[in-house]
């Protein structure tokens, strides 16, 4: 009932802060900007969305091999693929489109739930962990270059990184020392079938990821790639800037993109929808951009790095149903030409 009332109270304040976006810009003014983007600059954007998508199979495809072997590039493609058109329609930190993966992981690589939770708990974690890091960076910086009448904004962040730290922390600590998440799993459920698996999965889990930190190489070459793509937003976003003829430094933006995506990560609306908008026009505004022109910024940025990638994901899982649909009606033929 609490989380209900909390959920819903979320999903209002995202509505109220649409409806002022809405009401409160003048629309004709945004259509100019978003229309003086030469399109050389659209085309780029596109295409580093495109290899943003080819660097998170990658990484994805890094985690898969160290459950199971011979993992296919284009299996974890069509997976993630999956899991990014389900973010689209579920709120926040998108844990929808996690079980999607989890899911998608067992179908595509015939491995166990275990198996499967292991190589999305990695990703997550080392991606988490990355961004973290360079949220804090991000804060510190926008600390000590705010003007002061922007002060009160800061407490805003500080919250929300705060509740990002603290989730990260746990996730952490319990996939280092699993025994005390089983322990508190144990005391509040009895011991069933399930509570076995979780209990395997969990132990299974703290020794992957343990070995991952052992191999000393294998990490930081993860680290290194889970930074680079996080940090390719802030390119993308430095890219519209320039599109748009608008000088800031490239610190300046790269904090602007990762306090926009932490405090995209409340539960608002589907998609993060308002709580991005309107945290990305605060920050832009700080460093003197009108609303107007930030929403143009806002909405580009937002295009390209959340509806192109839906877009893209949606006719990479078409075009995989429509070619497993082809094959089972050719397979059906052959066993009636065989009959």
């Amino acid at each position: 009932m609490k989380k209900n009332l909390i959920k819903g109270i979320l999903y209002v304040l995202g509505i109220i802060a649409v409806v002022f976006i809405v009401v409160d810009t003048n629309w004709k003014e945004v259509s100019v900007h978003i229309s003086s983007l030469p399109l050389r600059f659209i085309g780029l954007l596109l295409l580093a969305q495109c290899f943003t998508i080819f660097l998170l199979a990658l990484q994805w495809r890094s985690m898969a091999l160290r459950v199971k072997k011979d993992v296919y590039f284009l299996d974890i493609l069509k997976m993630n693929a999956k899991g990014s058109v389900v973010d689209a329609i579920t709120p926040g930190v998108k844990a929808g489109g996690e079980v999607a993966r989890v899911y998608e992981l067992r179908k595509r690589l015939q491995i166990d739930f275990g198996k499967a939770t292991i190589v999305v708990g990695l990703q997550k974690t080392l991606s988490l962990l990355s961004f973290l890091f360079l949220t804090l960076f991000s804060l510190i910086w926008f600390s000590f270059n705010m003007s002061i009448k922007y002060r009160h904004y800061l407490h805003i962040f500080v919250v929300g990184i705060a509740i990002f730290a603290i989730f990260l922390g746990a996730l952490i600590l319990f996939s280092l020392r699993p025994e005390m998440l089983i322990k508190l799993l144990n005391s509040f459920f009895s011991k069933t079938r399930l509570m076995g698996k979780i209990d395997k999965t969990l132990r299974d889990y703290n020794n992957t990821i343990r070995a991952l930190l052992r191999d000393k190489r294998k990490f930081s070459i993860q680290m290194v790639l889970a930074l680079f793509i996080w940090i390719f937003y802030a390119i993308k976003l430095f890219v519209v800037m320039k599109g748009l003829d608008i000088e800031m430094d490239f610190i300046s933006i790269a904090a602007i993109t990762f306090l926009t995506y932490i405090m995209g990560m409340i539960p608002i609306l589907p998609g993060s929808i308002g709580s991005f908008e309107s945290s990305m026009l605060v920050l832009l505004a700080i460093k003197g951009i009108s609303i107007e022109m930030g929403l143009s910024i806002a909405f580009i940025f937002r295009f390209v790095t959340f509806w192109f990638e839906f877009i893209i994901s949606a006719i990479i899982l078409l075009l995989d149903n429509i070619l497993a649909f082809v094959r089972s009606r050719k397979g059906d033929r052959n066993v009636e030409v065989g009959m």
